[in-house]
């Protein structure tokens, strides 16, 4: 069986050997250059860490000297893989090029050969520059080291320069050469064998010569020419020469200098085989999309025809569940909203948090039954002011387990207040039918009370005048076992204080009997607003007296009003009421106070209770609004004050501070004013 690498694979190969061609082809280009030597080894250990295959993670360096050139991430604990090759100067180790990893990927065979060239490079460069530096040392003053000494050191350098060095006529004769040029072509080193360039056929194109020797013509110099060169087996060596005119004894020699570029040749050429190939595989991988591109065409296509009818029913169902005006939530079961037909509600969240606006989960938690239960679960909760009547059906998957919850919630405080304003209205009622049957009870007793009384205060005066006379003779007198003067001068008071309780009685019974009667609702009463804040208090005056002391202040000279006497006296009775109420204090204080006002006539009922804020303020007239609910309040009372009031053309002023207290201002036209 034949292994075929996949696409991906040899994309990837393919990129990698690409990126050792580039690393090396750059190296080349800095050796080659005349830049400093500090500069060339920095940007060639930068190429070298960019040439690795995890070139993030790699550290790439140069030792040169006891000098070192870094780049790339320091290691970091233990590191588990690293390679390194010498650096050979005149065989004499003088540093080394370095890698390593600090993960635990392994160097691949290709980067320790990548290194061993890369080190190789650089040694001849150094070996090379170490050579022109002592030449360069000795050039300028030749008396200093001696003729001789100089002499020597050019031929060594001579021989020994790594790189290709030779001499040659003008008739294409070599007449001399080092080692490096003979290995470079493949002759012999020692110089035993002669050679022409052109006779000998060095140049693989023979008319190149003419070309050298016209430009040394005309500039002096020739730099940088690339061309090819034919070894022993006529091999063409690609080579880069620099050519320059010198005179030596007598005689005019062309100095030349050759770089064998045979690696960067080899790069290039692998750059573009390596080009080619991905050309190629490009076409292939572009004709394999193309088909599948075709066949996603007609799939997509079916899809799309798919996808509207899937869209039509999806438009169906999000109208008809948006529709719904109940809260629709679908759960899972960690209680996090999955979809909502609500927009303020959304699609994520707590379902405690976002329909009930709680941080912890509700303690009677419907979900939790459905979940336990695994059947559909429904009941009423009250959350502050709002009360909620839930359902919630379980929501199965195909193998039976519980994957969330369906709820839907639906908020009935209207409908709970209506209920109990319903059972307030036929409580009053009854209250009603009552109050009249006690009125009328406690009425007949009372007037024989009152009427005896009368009796009793009238027969006391005339009785009193005999007793005193009577006293008078016998001094130690005592009647109810009560020294004379005592009960001479308590009785009248306790008989005065029983007739002023029994007309209170009669009062009272009044009043509750006028408050029970059923009233027709004109507003075409000539109305005493005293009389029936009088009547109002003394109505409530148990309830206020056990919490404030009430203080009245009526004007005497009042004008009335034209409206419904019982109207009015229920949204006095409120305004009281509500007073009293607001008083937090051990004793607190209420003020009632008529006055006119222009063409109106106003009641004004303040406390020194605990206040109420703007917002509370805004909201006390709106109907089945409360902050008593938990004490049975229903948030009717001021609104159906509020409606009386405007129905009679007046107004309702507050002012209220928390901490202070509250003042209510009911403003009504005088009576034939309201025009």
């Amino acid at each position: 069986m034949v292994y075929l690498p996949s696409q991906e694979n040899f994309e990837k190969d393919l990129r990698k050997r690409e990126q050792e061609l580039k690393c090396l082809y750059r190296i080349s280009l800095e050796t080659g250059s005349d830049n400093p030597l500090d500069l060339i080894l920095r940007s060639s250990v930068e190429h070298l860490r960019q040439g690795l295959q995890h070139p993030d993670t790699s550290r790439a360096s140069i030792r040169f000297d006891r000098m070192e050139y870094s780049s790339g991430p320091a290691p970091v604990g233990d590191v588990t893989s690293q390679f390194s090759a010498d650096l050979l100067i005149n065989r004499e180790k003088r540093g080394d090029v370095s890698i390593h990893y600090g993960d635990d990927a392994e160097y691949l065979r290709e980067e320790e050969q990548l290194v061993r060239e890369v080190a190789g490079m650089i040694s001849k460069t150094l070996e090379h520059r170490e050579m022109r530096a002592e030449l360069r040392q000795y050039a300028g003053k030749p008396e200093e080291a001696g003729e001789e000494r100089w002499r020597r050191l050019q031929d060594d350098f001579f021989e020994k320069a790594p790189t290709p060095l030779l001499l040659s006529r003008l008739n294409a004769d070599i007449v001399r050469a080092n080692a490096a040029f003979y290995k470079l072509l493949d002759y012999p080193t020692d110089g035993s064998v002669e050679l022409n360039f052109v006779t000998d056929r060095l140049y693989e194109d023979p008319g190149v010569r003419a070309i050298i020797y016209q430009k040394l013509l005309e500039d002096g110099v020739l730099d940088g020419l690339e061309l090819n060169l034919l070894d022993r087996s006529n091999t063409p060596v690609p080579v880069l020469v620099s050519y320059v005119f010198i005179d030596m004894d007598g005689e005019r020699l062309i100095e030349s200098v050759y770089k064998d570029i045979r690696v960067r040749k080899d790069l290039e050429q692998k750059l573009i085989q390596h080009a080619e190939n991905l050309e190629k595989s490009v076409r292939d991988r572009t004709l394999d999309l193309e088909n599948q591109k075709n066949l996603l065409v007609k799939k997509n296509q079916e899809l799309l025809a798919m996808t509207e009818k899937l869209r039509e029913h999806k438009t169906r169902l999000q109208t008809l569940f948006k529709a719904i005006t109940d809260t629709v939530i679908v759960i899972d079961p960690d209680f996090n909203i999955l979809m909502s037909n609500q927009k303020n509600i959304g699609s994520r969240g707590k379902c405690y948090r976002k329909v009930f606006g709680q941080e912890e989960r509700c303690q009677d938690c419907l979900l939790q039954r459905v979940f336990q239960e695994r059947t559909s679960v429904s009941h009423e909760k009250v959350v502050g002011d709002d009360y909620y009547v839930l359902q919630a059906y379980p929501i199965f998957d195909a193998d039976c387990k519980i994957r969330g919850a369906l709820e839907i919630s639906r908020i009935i405080t209207k409908e709970k207040n209506m209920e109990r304003q319903l059972l307030q209205a036929d409580k009053l009622a009854s209250l009603g039918q009552l109050v009249s049957g006690i009125g009328h009870e406690i009425n007949n007793p009372n007037t024989f009370i009152r009427g005896n009384l009368f009796i009793v205060q009238e027969a006391m005066g005339d009785i009193f005048p005999i007793l005193d006379d009577y006293h008078r003779a016998h001094p130690d007198l005592k009647i109810a076992r009560l020294n004379y003067d005592i009960f001479r001068q308590n009785i009248p008071v306790l008989i005065d204080d029983m007739v002023e309780g029994a007309n209170r009685i009669k009062g009272i019974v009044d009043g509750l009997r006028k408050f029970g009667k059923r009233d027709e609702g004109f507003l075409n009463e000539i109305v005493n607003l005293n009389m029936i804040t009088e009547s109002c208090l003394r109505l409530v005056d148990n309830q206020i007296r056990r919490s404030a002391d009430v203080k009245v202040d009526f004007q005497q000279d009042l004008p009335a009003v034209m409206g419904n006497a019982q109207k009015l006296q229920q949204v006095i009775l409120n305004m009281l009421i509500n007073a009293s109420q607001a008083i937090d204090k051990p004793r607190g204080a209420l003020k009632v106070t008529t006055r006119l006002e222009g063409k109106e006539v106003q009641i004004r009922v303040k406390d020194n209770g605990k206040g109420m804020d703007e917002k509370t303020i805004t909201q006390i007239f709106d109907p089945f609004f409360t902050t008593k609910r938990s004490q049975g309040g229903t948030g009717l009372g001021l609104s159906i004050a509020y409606g009386i009031i405007k129905e009679h053309k007046g107004r309702i002023e507050v002012v209220s501070e928390l901490g202070v207290g509250t003042t209510f201002c009911i403003y009504l036209p005088v009576a034939g004013a309201e025009g």
